[in-house]
């Protein structure tokens, strides 16, 4: 399934990130997403988390 994630801080942009429906289920259920999500890299669970696209966090924070 697709997940819209949140607008991003700094560009105002959403983006689209494909979950299975058991990920969706127990992101939504507030469960650590380095629990559900452990293969995944960390800036793709920023993403999911804030909002936040990788290249932007780079631009902002070096």
């Amino acid at each position: 399934m697709t997940i819209t994630t949140r607008a991003c801080i700094f560009c105002g942009k959403t983006s689209a990130v494909e979950l299975t429906r058991d990920q969706a289920d127990a992101i939504a259920a507030r469960t650590l997403i380095q629990d559900v999500l452990p293969d995944v890299e960390p800036a793709t669970r920023e993403l999911l988390i804030s909002g936040t696209h990788p290249s932007c966090w780079v631009e902002a924070f070096g």
